[in-house]
């Protein structure tokens, strides 16, 4: 049964395998809710379209941002003086220049949120849902992966990743259920290679790990064993619940294939030590910097072992993290809440920009080393990276202009483009432009009472 949370898809043993129902009476409710797409019917949503993206990775940046630094300078420059944006310009730190693969746009509003109230720290809940507090639809992620079936062919429909917070209220969480259920982020890098790695590892012992293969050969297909039971229960099924059942069971049969030539294939990393604390004010501050990297990496290489297409990231608060030095202990209060912007005659407070832009680089500074990893495994030029914030203006809780940047192949980068409009500033518009890049045709996403903010892909990306 394919799961659209960050946990794995488990191998079904043969006693869980009967005890789920399917010899059993009311065998047709369980199938309804059971059947994911096949293979074949995955891949021909996305078939209509010219090299469709294959992989999809959102990340969530705290406290909005300092926007007289994050703009792009005359020409697309960003190496001006305190950019928040140079990480993607700086080759020394991460192989080369990003400058060319990130698109970055202005102006683009969480309307649904607003237009419901759900604002401020609270706007998380929009970013990939583009619906309010009260919005019962799914995340992006999640829909392209589990409701249109793109994240049927990998072992994990989805991976959902955090830092050091595994709160799922909807200022701690951007990635949902169909029905608003809030998915929980994985926090601990030990606990995440064990749960997306574990499958593929063997014994060091030579011995242990033939015994190991000697078991996997024998338990290669749970449902060779219930081959008897699938006959008989396929003799009782209508036409259009035997299509199901027989689709069911070419995934089943494919993801065995695949986790078989995944192990023979993938390169594992090292399993990370384990940390004292991975909670936020638990102590696990002063290991945030090496949570972040190893989270990031280990997001990458689920993705070059082709172990998940669709992915989250909820980067964590730096405050009493002393990641930056000199810098204030709460960020939250001291940093964001003290930005004064520049606005329409008035200069604002420069010397409140600066802690900002420091902030927001060390994020997108996460998202370069991303971008460099997944480049390494030539996946940069088929995945979109979309990172926003639930704040523009911070110290106003405005949710209005949020920071948003796409990076990878779909969209053409070293361009920044500006919306306006209230209905044409929606980042609802862009979630229905992310859906088209991965071939899925859909005409609106998200909830909203005004029909104009979840309606149409976003105008400014054309061209």
């Amino acid at each position: 049964m394919k799961k659209h949370m960050s946990i794995p898809k488990p191998r079904a043993s043969r006693r869980a395998f009967l005890r789920s129902g399917l010899a059993g009476l009311g065998f047709a409710p369980f199938l309804r809710c059971l059947l994911a797409p096949s293979l074949a019917q995955a891949e021909s949503v996305v078939g209509d379209g010219a090299g469709p993206m294959r992989r999809f990775i959102g990340i969530y940046a705290p406290h909005g941002m300092a926007r007289e630094l994050w703009v792009p300078g005359t020409g697309f420059d960003l190496s001006y003086e305190s950019c928040s944006l140079q990480p993607f310009d700086d080759a020394a730190s991460f192989g080369q220049s990003f400058r060319d693969r990130i698109l970055v746009v202005e102006g683009l509003d969480l309307s649904a949120g607003i237009e419901a109230g759900t604002v401020g720290h609270e706007g998380a809940r929009v970013i990939l849902t583009g619906g309010a507090a009260d919005a019962d639809n799914a995340s992006l992620d999640q829909f392209l992966a589990v409701e249109r079936g793109l994240g049927a062919s990998t072992p994990y429909s989805s991976l959902v990743l955090g830092v050091g917070s595994n709160e799922t209220d909807i200022g701690s969480n951007i990635s949902y259920q169909a029905g608003g259920r809030p998915v929980p982020k994985r926090i601990d890098p030990s606990e995440v290679y064990d749960v997306v790695f574990g499958e593929l590892i063997l014994p060091k012992d030579p011995e242990a790990a033939l015994r190991v293969r000697a078991q996997r050969a024998r338990d290669k297909s749970s449902l060779d064993f219930l081959s008897e039971q699938l006959t008989a229960l396929s003799a009782q099924l209508p036409k259009a619940e035997l299509e199901k059942l027989d689709q069911h069971l070419t995934a089943q049969r494919e993801l065995e294939r695949r986790l078989t030539r995944i192990e023979a294939a993938c390169a594992l990393p090292e399993r990370p030590s384990a940390f004292e604390s991975v909670g936020a004010g638990s102590g696990a501050a002063r290991f945030l910097d090496a949570i972040t990297d190893l989270q990031v990496d280990l997001l990458a290489r689920a993705m070059a072992c082709d172990l998940t297409r669709f992915g989250t990231l909820f980067l964590g608060d730096l405050s009493r993290t002393h990641v930056l030095p000199d810098m204030p202990e709460d960020m939250h209060f001291d940093v964001a809440h003290r930005y004064r912007a520049r606005a329409e005659g008035q200069p604002g407070h420069p010397e409140s920009w600066l802690p900002l832009a420091r902030q927001n680089r060390y994020s997108y500074g996460k998202v370069a080393r991303l971008m460099q990893r997944l480049d390494e495994h030539k996946l940069l030029d088929d995945t979109v990276i979309y990172v926003s914030s639930d704040m523009g203006d911070p110290s106003r809780h405005s949710s209005r202009s949020v920071p948003t940047l796409l990076a990878g192949g779909a969209f053409k980068g070293g361009r920044h483009i500006v919306c306006e409009g209230k209905a044409g500033g929606a980042n609802n518009h862009l979630l229905v432009s992310i859906c088209h890049a991965f071939g899925v045709r859909v005409d609106s996403f998200g909830q909203a009472r005004n029909p104009a903010i979840t309606t149409g892909p976003l105008a400014a990306l054309t061209g």
